[in-house]
């Protein structure tokens, strides 16, 4: 009798633990989006948080030298402003997989773009 009680105890936990890694795999998989920032003040307020900065339709015309402090930057979406050129700071990005720089007045790249 304590034989069957003692082995119906270890399927529940088996069972029980089995749920646990199932629930924890799911976690581990989940994929959370970065928060995008829209805002170039609140941006360099937390400036190692920043992975996506979008300043699209902001009538820009120079490139913000700020954006060098945010080291770990990997989407940078500039289209649409009046950009003529960008600074030497854009090659402080050195984790920079995406820079959007559609519709503005750009006729070189810096060389720090690599």
């Amino acid at each position: 009798m304590n034989f069957r009680i003692t082995l119906i105890h270890l399927q529940k936990i088996t069972i029980g633990f089995l749920f646990l890694i199932n629930l924890f795999c799911k976690i581990q998989t989940e994929k959370v989006e970065p928060k995008t920032y829209r805002d170039l003040t609140e941006a360099i307020q937390n400036p190692l948080d920043v992975r996506v900065l979008e300043l699209n339709n902001n009538q820009l015309k120079t490139f913000p030298k700020e954006i060098g402090q945010l080291k770990n930057l990997l989407a940078l979406y500039l289209n649409y402003n009046q950009l003529k050129t960008l600074s030497k700071e854009i090659g402080q990005l050195k984790n920079l997989q995406r820079l959007e720089l559609n519709n503005n007045q750009l006729t070189t790249l810096p060389e720090e773009i690599g």
